[in-house]
């Protein structure tokens, strides 16, 4: 039980802090409560490495299969970049605060691949698979997963809204908002199915990390 209601508080309640402590506190912070949250499951849960997700029989396969599906997601992302305009449709770039270089590299190298994939991966890929997996059907694990990544994604998915794309929480703001946490969980859906398929976490979390490294990347530099 305690497991639900940290999945579903901590992200929107750690992302409702003003922006300079979140953004200073974000890497470690995480990093910590992974290491609790770990110490938790062996003691608690009595999950082990393999249910974990860190199957050595696995890795070179789930590295494989993260790498091929995070390369198709970010093509698809860019062609969808690139058709919009041509059939008329427009998106503002969105406001992304990075001041320079440094933080780019600090984003992409650090906060991205181990605060956001390695933290994110490992609670709902690992912990949370691992938990459910022995209690209910596949089916059910994949709902259940792919829910909560959603429910994580509440306020930061507001704040895309307000602070990236700078629109107010009306009509078109709401409807951004929710296309927003359906898309976090379908994301849920994506790499739950690359932990089913990979039989391991390792590919999860190389796909998030590229995923979100590279559509940061696309972001900074080529949305005009």
């Amino acid at each position: 039980m305690f497991l639900f209601f940290f999945l579903g508080l901590y992200n929107n309640l750690i992302n409702l802090l003003p922006e300079e402590i979140h953004a200073r506190i974000y890497l470690g912070l995480n990093l910590l409560i992974l290491f609790i949250l770990f110490a938790y499951s062996h003691k608690y849960l009595k999950l082990n490495i393999r249910e974990l997700g860190y199957d050595t029989k696995y890795i070179l396969s789930s590295l494989g299969i993260g790498f091929f599906f995070s390369i198709v997601i970010i093509l698809l992302f860019v062609f969808a970049l690139r058709l919009l305009p041509r059939i008329g449709i427009t998106i503002k770039k969105p406001f992304v605060d990075i001041g320079s270089s440094g933080e780019l590299f600090y984003r992409l190298l650090l906060r991205i691949p181990f605060g956001t994939a390695f933290f994110e991966e490992n609670l709902f890929r690992g912990i949370f698979y691992g938990y459910l997996v022995r209690r209910y059907s596949t089916k059910r694990v994949f709902f259940i997963t792919s829910l909560f990544f959603a429910i994580w994604h509440i306020v930061p998915a507001m704040e895309v809204v307000t602070s990236n794309f700078q629109i107010t929480l009306h009509f078109a703001g709401i409807g951004l908002w929710l296309f927003l946490v359906i898309g976090a969980f379908l994301a849920g859906l994506f790499f739950t199915l690359l932990r089913f398929w990979g039989k391991s976490i390792i590919g999860c979390i190389i796909a998030h990390s590229l995923i979100n490294d590279l559509a940061l990347l696309v972001i900074y530099f080529l949305w005009k």
